[in-house]
């Protein structure tokens, strides 16, 4: 019991380390993470206990929930004394979307496309281009995409952006580095700890809840804003991370009494 709860102060720890929180985001989160897999509502009386077992207070709580209503994302209504939230129509569509990147499963890329850019070439609008199927961006010349996933070379080519012809056998230190920074590799540790140290537990409902709340919030928020989970770079954070989650996942559901089979999650 002490491994567990150590597990899971860590990682609410690492929730505020990061600066003020975000509570809305951390409601979107619980929002898709418990009410979608338990019948599609929850009280307020509830999320507010989950938001305090995470340490946000319940002032934040209501204040972050009137804000996601006023966005049209959460939709709330009242049964006697009893009020319940849950995604707006538009809320739903945008969790659908975010939800087919959050919970995809792992997967191995062993074929890769690499383009090269000039050095007038401007990323952000190489980004702007391929915004439906973001590149890996190394070091801000070399571009990368997954082989089954790419878009056509004759899309890729210009005077300014060129397709290798070959594959590099291995990437540089310097093309590794340039884009860790930018994942938060610091967050993918975190997650695997968290993963290890929960794993072959033997948790109560509501412990398990936390855990999976925490474990998908950091997990969202690095594929939603980093969405190249694969990458030809040996000992990749985000595709560890990703594994890990994937592997521990089925087990965080069936001790919060959700059947893994039934919510189609990492699969």
């Amino acid at each position: 019991m002490s491994q567990i709860t150590s597990a899971i102060s860590d990682l609410t720890q690492h929730l505020h380390a990061q600066g003020r929180v975000r509570v809305w985001s951390v409601i979107v989160t619980i929002l898709g993470e418990i009410s979608q897999l338990e019948g599609g509502g929850i009280s307020m009386a509830a999320l507010l206990e989950v938001c305090a077992a995470l340490g946000i207070e319940p002032q934040a709580v209501r204040t972050a929930m009137s804000r996601l209503s006023k966005d049209g994302l959460v939709s709330g209504k009242r049964d006697g004394r009893t009020a319940s939230y849950q995604f707006s129509s538009q809320g739903l569509i945008e969790y659908d979307a975010a939800a087919g990147i959050i919970y995809a499963a792992p997967k191995s890329t062993e074929d890769w496309t690499f383009a090269f850019a000039a050095e007038s070439m401007d990323v952000e609008a190489i980004q702007k281009k391929f915004v439906a199927n973001p590149p890996l961006v190394l070091g801000r010349r070399c571009f990368v995409w997954a082989a089954d996933n790419a878009p056509h070379v004759s899309d890729i080519e210009t005077r300014d952006l060129i397709v290798f012809d070959a594959q590099p056998r291995a990437l540089p230190h310097w093309a590794q580095v340039s884009v860790l920074p930018t994942i938060n590799p610091e967050t993918c540790r975190r997650i695997r700890a968290g993963c290890q140290d929960l794993c072959d537990c033997d948790m109560s409902p509501d412990q398990s809840r936390i855990a999976r709340v925490l474990l998908i919030h950091f997990w969202r928020r690095l594929v939603l804003r980093y969405p190249t989970v694969e990458a030809p770079i040996a000992h990749w954070p985000l595709a560890q991370a990703h594994r890990d989650i994937a592997a521990l996942y089925p087990q965080l559901l069936r001790m919060s009494g959700v059947s893994p089979t039934g919510c189609g999650r990492f699969m």
